[in-house]
């Protein structure tokens, strides 16, 4: 089961569009970031993002789990 910090990861990589931004908002290196998100793509038998070089961007499925995550943490901190 995905992790509080993973999922965290995935929302920040989802709105900043790279490992590296998202490493430097939750203070990761980006190989740690890039490494959570295949863990979390692995456990959910599903591709998030588009990769290309050094761009990143949400698929279909990532988009459609953006939501669910973001209320979940919310219920998480409430």
């Amino acid at each position: 089961m995905s992790s509080i910090r993973t999922l965290r990861t995935f929302l920040a990589v989802a709105r900043h569009g790279s490992f590296a931004a998202a490493g430097k908002e939750i203070g990761l290196t980006a190989a740690a970031v890039g490494q959570q998100i295949r863990v979390l793509e692995e456990e959910w038998h599903q591709t998030l993002f588009d990769r290309s070089g050094r761009s990143i961007v949400l698929n279909t499925a990532g988009r459609g789990r953006v939501a669910p995550v973001q209320e979940l943490l919310a219920r998480y901190e409430a």
